[in-house]
């Protein structure tokens, strides 16, 4: 039989229903939710706050040592990327579970003045445009840490079979200052990091700081983590849109001190120099055509996979 023949049989066969469902009106909205992934609230006795945990697992059993995980900061925003990302990744062979650090809150704007205080080393010497200027709404980063390793790393590892060797830490901008300052702190807190688009501005490049004893602890073979550093092609330049409450030449000047693409090229040279041990790997990534909020999403697919070893 034709294949046109076919078709025409089939849609004969549906149009009677779909008749039926116009007639019945248009279709009413319901609340979506991903396939296989769930959430819940967690207090933290260490910093004091209410995270929102987001899990997606992947659509395949776990491996013998367990599903490796990808942990993203900033998970109202990151874990529908990474999690979408990662159920496409499994048509590859991706076996990745994606864990999202977040907030109990929608409101936007909430979001972006609560994650000050989780994901930076300290108060800032002066508050960038646009960020909050009250002192205790920063330098959370290490109780931050502390909070993901030993409160909620346990209960995940208490409900779903993972490998604990086989962990890597992603944040994006504040959340790739935070990312890197474990990174230097806590080398073998996680099998690897993801820095995207980090802000290694913040504080006259305080992050730095940590930077030789990091080297001292590579070159002796002491930890060997493997390190992806990402960063969007367009950060070195003004957006096309100007912040509100900011002046083109403020913008500019931010742009300029701020070094987004220089400082993650140049840490990510200097990083790879570095002579370590077996598993020692640092990769980077410039996405040319990608500014700041938009290499979130370009490299997400990068982070899974290079978090896989594939």
């Amino acid at each position: 039989m034709k294949l046109s023949v076919l078709l025409s049989a089939a849609f004969l066969a549906i149009a009677p229903a779909a008749k039926a469902e116009s007639a019945a009106g248009p279709p009413q909205p319901k609340p979506y939710s991903f396939v296989r992934s769930a959430q819940f609230d967690m207090p933290s006795k260490i910093s004091g706050r209410t995270y929102r945990i987001f899990v997606h697992t992947p659509p395949m059993p776990p491996p013998p040592g367990g599903y490796p995980v990808l942990y993203v900061t900033d998970g109202n925003g990151t874990f529908p990327v990474a999690a979408g990302q990662a159920e496409l990744e499994a048509l590859a062979g991706g076996k990745m579970m994606v864990i999202g650090i977040g907030y109990p809150t929608d409101d936007v704007m909430q979001l972006q003045t609560v994650r000050f205080r989780d994901l930076t080393p300290s108060p800032p010497l002066k508050p960038p445009p646009g960020m909050s200027a009250k002192p205790e709404n920063y330098g959370g980063g290490e109780l931050f840490y502390r909070f993901i390793t030993e409160e909620l790393r346990p209960a995940i590892a208490a409900t779903y079979r993972l490998d604990p060797k086989d962990q890597t830490l992603y944040g994006h901008s504040l959340g790739g200052l935070f990312t890197l300052g474990v990174l230097f702190r806590h080398p073998d807190a996680f099998r690897g990091f993801v820095a995207s688009s980090p802000s290694i501005w913040y504080n006259d490049r305080e992050l730095l700081k940590g930077e030789a004893d990091f080297r001292k602890a590579v070159e002796a073979g002491r930890v060997a983590p493997r390190i992806l550093i990402e960063v969007g092609g367009k950060e070195g330049s003004a957006p096309s849109q100007l912040p509100p409450g900011m002046s083109a030449a403020e913008v500019k000047a931010s742009v300029e001190s701020s070094r987004m693409v220089g400082n993650a090229i140049d840490l990510a040279a200097r990083l790879s120099k570095v002579k370590g041990g077996t598993g020692y790997e640092v990769r980077s990534q410039v996405f040319e055509q990608e500014d700041h909020i938009s290499t979130m999403a370009a490299g997400m697919s990068r982070a899974l996979t290079f978090a896989e070893k594939r």
